[in-house]
């Protein structure tokens, strides 16, 4: 059964531990990055004399990375390996010229960060997104928070949905699993969660692929916006 607060947090079963450990997803969970990765995606399209994209069809493909947004922008057939890589680094290269235009975090975001910061609860971040983006972009628009950690796939050897961030967050924090959340809005944020034994919030306000239901995931909670969050603080 699902059972939702006022902020519009679906919570299954009986209210949970309280949680020690708050991991954050960051593309679609604490910033929305959507904006300049359209932005990325048209110029890419511009050079190859391809129309303005749909900005639904690029803000849902943001969490699936920069080979989906690549093969999107340019009609590319997803077997299309070789071609794909080409024009994902092509994309990664653009990217970064405008990577902090127009990035901001979500709305309510400021207020989930001070609260855990206020409580001196533990919090970090754990994405796919390689550390030369993600570093900085934090550290621009996160720049009111310090960030405990930032686990990025140079640090570990592999991406989501493998769990080895999660457990190096685990580690290095001193958190137990069964106390410890990770929230992401992509069905593999889920499953690096459930795959570290942690609890697991769907962030239903990010980037959900059209065809795709965060019901589907089956995570502890979802979270219809950031504020819903703080049910858990």
């Amino acid at each position: 059964m699902c059972i939702r607060d006022r902020y519009g947090s679906c919570q299954e079963g009986s209210k949970l531990n309280k949680i020690e450990l708050f991991a954050f997803d960051l593309d679609g969970t604490l910033l929305d990055t959507a904006p300049d990765f359209y932005k990325s995606v048209n110029i890419l399209r511009q050079k190859y004399n391809l129309d303005t994209a749909d900005y639904d069809q690029v803000r849902t493909r943001v969490s699936q990375g920069a080979a989906s947004l690549a093969a999107y922008a340019l009609g590319l057939d997803k077997d299309a390996g070789e071609v794909i890589e080409f024009h994902r680094q092509e994309l990664l290269e653009i990217y970064e010229g405008c990577c902090m235009d127009e990035t901001i975090p979500f709305e309510g975001i400021d207020k989930v960060l001070d609260q855990l910061n206020d409580m001196e609860i533990k919090w970090g971040i754990i994405t796919n997104k390689p550390r030369r983006f993600a570093e900085s972009i934090v550290d621009n628009k996160l720049n009111n928070y310090k960030t405990p950690f930032l686990i990025c796939p140079d640090d570990v050897g592999v991406r989501k949905p493998e769990p080895d961030g999660l457990l190096h967050a685990l580690k290095i924090s001193n958190s137990s699993p069964e106390n410890s959340i990770y929230i992401g809005d992509h069905a593999i944020d889920i499953e690096a969660g459930k795959r570290a034994k942690m609890i697991t919030g769907a962030a239903a306000y990010g980037y959900v692929p059209l065809e795709d239901s965060v019901v589907n995931w089956e995570a502890h909670h979802i979270f219809q916006n950031p504020m819903a969050i703080t049910s858990l603080i």
